[in-house]
């Protein structure tokens, strides 16, 4: 999958990502974005409870950039997780 490529190239370069790469790799996963306090984006998921929120600094700062990895990972988790348990009633 195109985003497990993607976000493993985001894992070796973490102090060099622009805004708009994570802003494409967040909404290819399915986040909506609003805008924040000042200049700040807040991203949301249905498969998440948080928001994640980020400043989009160029380039964004490494602690950022954990952070976007993280939730996008959570959220593969969870819909990988449904998968699992929709083929598993599927074979009942």
């Amino acid at each position: 999958m195109a985003i497990e490529r993607d976000l493993a190239a985001l894992k070796t370069r973490r102090r060099n990502v622009r805004p708009e790469e994570a802003h494409a790799l967040l909404s290819e996963a399915g986040f909506d974005r609003r805008s924040g306090k000042g200049d700040h984006w807040v991203y949301t998921h249905p498969k998440r409870r948080f928001p994640l929120t980020i400043d989009p600094r160029n380039p964004l700062l490494p602690t950022y950039v954990s952070k976007v990895i993280k939730a996008i990972e959570e959220v593969l988790a969870a819909e990988a997780g449904e998968d699992e348990e929709a083929s598993r009633h599927d074979d009942r």
